[in-house]
């Protein structure tokens, strides 16, 4: 059991600094609010984009995930505004997650030796972020 603990709390921190780190990345990467509209200049809330990513999460489930056939780039399919912030913020944890300068999240799990629980992790730690630091909007109060 404290085998358990130890290890969930080492998650948690690891999680928690992750999340950090992607606010850090937001606040070099972009300016203003701009990072929480879509190209179509429609604003996204965190809580839009959270509940898009777990509506990814959860087709995956469904669905299966198969990188070649079925995977990141079609689960994140939907409006355009909202699917261009989730993307935008799945970039910030992978870059925060790994150190790079960018990254594109629809291919991200195309890479060979990726897993679903990787896949999992990513979009689980992505709506956290979005929960957490994404703008809030009347009706999410």
């Amino acid at each position: 059991m404290t085998a358990s603990i130890t290890a969930s709390a080492a998650l948690e921190a690891h999680t928690e600094a992750l999340l950090c780190r992607a606010a850090e990345l937001e606040a070099t990467w972009y300016t203003g609010p701009r990072m929480w509209f879509g190209t179509s200049g429609e604003p996204v809330t965190g809580s839009q984009a959270a509940a898009h990513l777990e509506s990814a999460l959860n087709l995956l489930d469904r669905e299966g995930w198969e990188p070649s056939a079925f995977g990141l780039w079609e689960a994140l399919e939907g409006p355009i505004a909202l699917t261009g912030v989730s993307v935008s913020v799945l970039e910030l944890v992978i870059c925060a997650h790994t150190g790079a300068g960018a990254a594109a999240p629809q291919l991200w799990d195309k890479v060979p030796g990726r897993t679903f629980d990787q896949v999992r992790a990513l979009l689980t730690a992505g709506a956290a972020y979005a929960r957490r630091h994404g703008p809030t909007d009347a009706a999410d109060h």
